[in-house]
């Protein structure tokens, strides 16, 4: 059985960082060439009226090795402050998700801890806001899937 430095584990960084062009090119580039693929890239500038407030949330699969080699080249880049990394079974990670359904769809099946809300509904599908936490959230989409309820969807992993 191979230990957990061996084996691949789902990450979140989350990077403070100047909030000005080439920054998220840098920062793609240090998992590119180390061979990772992002599952998934969110960014904002927090205060759009300064360059300091930047933030990239980065999603990953990983070796606990190779995240913290990631995680040190990263803090390395200039315009970076601070990469915190999560597993992203953490409790303070949430996802939000904004899904495509059928019209005919009732929300009650889907887990209770969840915020759900009716965007939009029209006579041939709705869009539905769902949040919670990252597994309750991929659980319901899973579900949705299942029941072919699912016409698209949208998912981000944020930290609160």
């Amino acid at each position: 059985m191979a230990d957990s430095a061996t084996q691949l584990q789902r990450w979140m960084f989350v990077v403070r960082a100047l909030n000005r062009p080439g920054t998220l090119t840098a920062a793609a580039a240090v998992f590119s060439n180390r061979g990772i693929s992002l599952e998934g890239i969110l960014g904002s500038g927090i205060d759009t009226a300064t360059e300091e407030d930047g933030r990239l949330l980065f999603s990953f699969r990983a070796t606990e090795p190779k995240q913290a080699l990631l995680k040190r080249s990263l803090q390395r880049l200039p315009s970076i402050s601070q990469v915190d990394a999560y597993g992203y079974d953490d409790p303070t990670l949430r996802a939000i998700a904004i899904a495509k359904l059928n019209a005919n769809i009732t929300v009650a099946s889907l887990d209770p801890t969840l915020h759900t809300e009716m965007i939009t509904q029209c006579a041939t599908s709705c869009l539905l806001l769902i949040a919670g936490n990252i597994a309750a959230v991929e659980s319901a989409i899973a579900h949705l899937r299942s029941q072919q309820q699912l016409q698209d969807v949208v998912m981000s992993a944020i930290t609160v």
